[in-house]
């Protein structure tokens, strides 16, 4: 297997060009081929349907994208890893939500590079399902999910649990409290961003609704309440010191309360007894914000 064929692939994929796609890995054309060739031939399937005026990805080439990602994205994390070697004793990797991590985890995070030069600290920010592809695939040490995974491969603690709750700017002009069946007619915002939380709005939201505003983004979304554009659904712990300060206000919806949910912190089992892991996990425990 030879990894500038998947490279090769991913950027023909969406290039969908092979002049083009020669041109921005700077080798010839017929480097391009040759290793689509390879790829095509080791695999046994064809990825692409070449015409002489264009080149579409087969449904087997679609198919193979995300894994040939992950492949190349293992790649340059061992590279990163091998050239660590010898500068750091060892490297904490980890992923969490961008708002768990804003509002709970990043003054713990500080704490420990200041307490372990020894370390590198590699943070990252992904949803749920990109994070268990992560651990299982031992590139990150741990994460912090919004489901219990279905493997014995990792180690799995609660960590924060936590309400979906509506909140405005204190100005906005809406009822402190409100009846689920007026969800249809106030400026609604909301995100999209794990599967109980998407079951819980089809339960509570009045059949085909529509958001006047979707965002993936956490923070994001804080952001676009604070200038005053309508409500937004939000994790309690997200907008904790807008609520404290005043600055926003949570509006009660009567008749539908949210479950609660719950947040966990998965640890890679290869790499729970590292001395960087130990450290971080043991510093999460004593802190005020441990599990």
């Amino acid at each position: 297997m030879n990894i500038e064929n998947y490279k090769t692939f991913l950027v023909l994929a969406k290039i969908k060009n092979f002049s083009r796609t020669a041109e921005q890995l700077n080798i010839v054309q017929s480097t391009v081929s040759s290793r689509i060739f390879e790829l095509e031939k080791y695999l046994d399937i064809k990825l692409f349907k070449r015409t002489n005026r264009k080149i579409e990805i087969t449904e087997a080439g679609k198919a193979l994208i995300p894994y040939a990602q992950r492949l190349v994205n293992l790649e340059i994390e061992g590279i990163k890893n091998v050239q660590s070697v010898g500068a750091y004793e060892d490297c904490l990797r980890m992923s969490i939500p961008g708002s768990v991590y804003r509002e709970r985890l990043s003054p713990l995070i500080y704490i420990y590079y200041d307490l372990y030069p020894q370390f590198t600290v590699d943070v990252r920010f992904h949803k749920t399902v990109v994070q268990l592809e992560m651990l299982m695939d031992d590139s990150i040490d741990i994460g912090f999910i919004s489901r219990i995974p279905s493997t014995n491969k990792l180690i799995v603690k609660p960590y924060l649990e936590y309400s979906w709750i509506l909140v405005s700017r204190e100005d906005y002009k809406v009822s402190k409290s409100i009846d689920v069946s007026e969800l249809n007619s106030i400026d609604l915002c909301f995100n999209n961003l794990n599967e109980e939380y998407n079951e819980w709005l089809q339960d509570v939201l009045p059949k085909n609704f529509r958001p006047r505003m979707n965002m993936n983004s956490t923070l994001q979304l804080i952001e676009h309440v604070k200038k005053g554009h309508g409500c937004a659904l939000l994790p309690s712990y997200a907008v904790r010191e807008e609520l404290k300060s005043g600055e926003f206000k949570e509006i009660v919806i009567d008749n539908a309360r949210p479950n609660k949910f719950k947040i966990y912190l998965v640890i890679n089992k290869r790499r729970k007894d590292s001395d960087a892991v130990k450290k971080f996990l043991k510093l999460l425990e004593e802190s005020q914000f441990s599990w």
